[in-house]
Formats: C-alpha cells, structure tokens, sequence
C-alpha cells in the first residue's frame, strides 16, 4: 500500500501566501482601455485604430506612399476617416517628402486629405513648407492651401497667402501676398 506524503508546513503556507498575493492584486473591474471618443459619441460602423500604418505602392510594385497615424477612427456615415498625429512620406527619385500635422481627415470618396494644426513639410535638401491646413491629393501630388503660408530655403524665406505644390513636378507657387528674403 502506498502512502500519502504531504508537503511540508512551510511550503504550504508559501503556497497559501502566493495565491492570497495574486488574489488581493488582481484587478476587481476590467482595465480601462484608451478612449477614442471623436465628436462626443461611438456609433455602430464605427472603427476606431491606434498606431496606424497605410501604404500606396506604384504599379511595378514599388513603395510610392507611407502614412502613419496615432489615432484614425472611421465614420462610414460621412465617408470620412478622422487622424490624430499624422505623418505622410512621398518617396520621389531625389528624396522622401515628409508631410506632417496635428490632424487630418481623408475623404474616403476622394482620398483627398486635409491636413490641419501646424502643418510642416519637408523636401530634401533643406526645404521646409510651415502653414495651418493643406489639402493633399495623394494620387495627383498636389498639395494646396488657401492659408497663410512660410518656405524657407537655408537662410532664405519667402511668405505669401495660398499655395500650389506638385511634389511630382517638384513645382511651387505661392499665389498672392508674396514676401521674402533672398540672401546669395
């Protein structure tokens, strides 16, 4: 016949403790998860994202377009698409543009994205487009404001009201209001 051997006493009063421990530690309620809560309310269809990454690729394949978005919460009823913390590079043959601003929103009609809230862009070698709200076309490359808007150069600033940008082309226009310091 067998016998029974018991764990010794202090072994089973370290058991004891460890399963008291996790029990009077673990959660009571469920952990809250972080809120995405645009316009005041979730409705059904609704999607909501964290850490977004959207891709575009030209017909051989190739990377074209990489977008990167903190937050993206769909709404199917008004065709749009809502980010938080946006970043866009625009792979060209003499470098990457980057696009970056606090907001945007992409028409799922469109693709159009508007873009607002300290709107930067930058084109090698030393480029930079400084304005509050773009609209970006991501199959043309065309990017255009009606703001005010500031491109500097190195050292070199022009200031003006509205913009025509081709990112393709590699052309800028600033339409009215234009200002500017050229040093050679």
């Amino acid at each position: 016949m067998r016998s029974l051997h018991l764990p010794s006493p202090g072994l089973l009063l370290l058991s004891l403790g460890l399963a008291a421990a996790v029990w009077f530690s673990w959660p009571k309620h469920p952990l809250p998860l972080p809120r995405i809560d645009w316009h005041g309310q979730i409705r059904r269809g609704d999607q909501a994202a964290e850490d977004v990454i959207m891709r575009q690729y030209t017909a051989t394949g190739v990377l074209d377009l990489l977008a990167t978005a903190q937050t993206a919460w769909h709404d199917p009823k008004d065709h749009e698409t809502l980010l938080r913390g946006i970043t866009v590079q625009r792979f060209r043959a003499n470098g990457i543009m980057h696009l970056q601003a606090e907001h945007g929103r992409m028409d799922d009609r469109s693709r159009l994205l508007t873009l607002w809230g300290h709107v930067i862009a930058s084109m090698p070698p030393d480029t930079r487009l400084l304005t509050e709200r773009v609209h970006y076309d991501p199959r043309t490359g065309i990017i255009t404001t009606r703001q005010a808007v500031r491109l500097e150069r190195g050292v070199n600033w022009i200031t003006g009201v509205g913009l025509w940008a081709s990112v393709k082309a590699e052309q800028m226009n600033i339409l009215h209001d234009v200002r500017g310091v050229y040093a050679p």
